[in-house]
């Protein structure tokens, strides 16, 4: 399913890629599963999130919560670096407007309207590297703190290079609540580190695990323990176009995926963990993998946006799509269901029938009052994203975050309405609305499969066979 989309991606480089083999798989496969038993085996610190796809040693940190529940934004607060880490996706060479996704704010203000109106609960400050522009940072965390007290979490991303204790001091006083370091950007010194502890609540490291460094990470993770870090985060290497020549030449063996992801990066990630277990290293550690991020970071982004413009009848699935539902069936049968719902006293915003009154739209909730007898149910799913400047190609929503500012959320419909017979209704119920729901592998000749990618999580890492 991936390959030919790995394919055009990468275009005249694909061919000098190591890929994965089937018996390369079956091996990395077998290997991946004796580092987790041991991980799961040692003790009760380890622990599964986020759909089986974030397995992590002790507790997480808040920011990696809210990132995980979708009520983060990243602020990419410029477009430089001061580091030229191998493994960086992209270039950072040109300074920027701040901005998230697709949208800039010039001023703090403006963003502390977006991240108010959109009820998000957790910001970070990204770069490139945010202390090359280091009063921009000041100003957007005090303007963030006095809009929202205590209830925001706040922290910043740096290599390091430019921190001093007094930066850290101004961080701190202004409400700065974690700050995560990329040794890997300095070659592993924890000079900055251990000058942030104590003085920023939550110090963190966060990397890619590096293959090559495994040996210097087991020795770095006791310093950090010792030092007080609260966590260290492993990210699984992303593969971009920026960084994929320097990929080749490591000779990294890469995993076709719905973006393409590197194998021994994912078995070091593990292979820290379980070192920090057996060692009894008391350092939380938490995997965050690719195929983590490619799920979650994307399903918060839909899901706020959808909450913003979802109508009464619809809904908005665990993975943050607008579901439509739309009872099937004559003018009579669709009308005795509209009568039937009056009678009943349901909030008249929950339904709609359509037009040519052979259709009944209703939201999860009425489910109980409705009878499905001799009908059929149709099921559309819609995407949504924000922008700055409206596309035309979509119908859209206009949402003001000032009186200068305004933002647009486009409604994309999905290809494929899903028909669903009546003996399938009680199926999909039981699957996707009902209080068991929850995420399973599910094959691809199951009858719900087309509803599936929009409802659920695929749980699990990235699979290898």
């Amino acid at each position: 399913m991936f390959i030919e989309k790995n394919r055009r991606e990468c275009g005249d480089t694909y061919d000098a890629m190591r890929w994965l083999t089937r018996d390369q798989a079956v091996a990395a496969k077998g290997k991946r599963e004796q580092i987790l038993d041991s991980i799961f085996r040692t003790g009760d610190r380890a622990q599964w999130r986020f759909a089986q796809t974030k397995p992590h040693t002790g507790e997480l940190s808040p920011g990696c919560r809210l990132c995980g529940e979708g009520a983060w934004s990243c602020l990419f607060v410029n477009n430089l670096c001061n580091a030229s880490c191998f493994y960086c996706p992209s270039a950072q060479k040109h300074r920027s407007i701040p901005g998230t996704g697709n949208l800039e704010f010039n001023a703090p203000e403006a963003y502390a309207d977006y991240v108010s109106a959109f009820d998000i609960k957790g910001v970070s400050f990204s770069g490139g590297e945010p202390t090359l522009s280091f009063d921009r940072v000041v100003r957007f965390l005090k303007t963030l703190r006095h809009r929202s007290g205590n209830s925001l979490y706040i922290w910043m991303y740096t290599n390091g290079i430019l921190i001093t204790e007094d930066k850290l001091k101004i961080l701190r006083d202004e409400g700065l609540d974690e700050i995560r370091f990329d040794i890997g950007a300095v070659r592993y010194n924890l000079e900055k580190v251990r000058m942030a502890v104590g003085i920023i609540p939550r110090v963190t490291v966060e990397i890619p695990a590096v293959p090559e460094d495994v040996e210097t990470l087991k020795r770095v993770v006791r310093d950090l323990d010792a030092m007080g870090v609260n966590f260290l985060n492993l990210h699984q290497l992303r593969c971009t176009g920026f960084n994929r020549e320097k990929f080749i030449q490591r000779n990294y063996t890469f995993v076709h995926g719905p973006g393409v992801a590197v194998l021994e990066t994912e078995l070091a990630a593990l292979e820290i963990m379980a070192y920090t277990l057996e060692h009894r290293i008391s350092l939380p550690v938490n995997y965050c993998s690719f195929i983590y991020r490619h799920q979650f970071q994307g399903a918060g982004s839909r899901r706020r946006n959808a909450l913003m413009v979802k109508k009464g009848y619809e809904d908005v699935t665990r993975t943050g799509y607008l579901r439509s539902m739309a009872l099937l069936g004559t003018s009579e049968a669709i009308a005795n269901m509209d009568q039937r719902l009056i009678l009943a006293g349901c909030d008249p915003q929950l339904w709609q029938v359509s037009q040519n009154r052979d259709r009944l739209l209703f939201s999860s909730v009425l489910w109980e009052y409705l009878d499905f007898s001799g009908l059929s149910l149709a099921v559309r799913y819609v995407n949504t994203s924000l922008r700055q400047a409206i596309s035309y190609r979509h119908p859209f929503q206009e949402i003001r975050l000032n009186p200068r500012q305004k933002v647009f959320i486009e409604r994309q419909i999905q290809p494929g309405e899903v028909i669903l017979t009546p003996a399938m209704i009680g199926p999909f119920f039981d699957r996707f609305i009902g209080e068991t729901t929850m995420d399973a592998p599910m094959d691809k000749q199951d009858a719900l499969a087309g509803a599936a990618e929009f409802e659920h999580f695929r749980p699990g890492l990235l699979a290898y066979v």
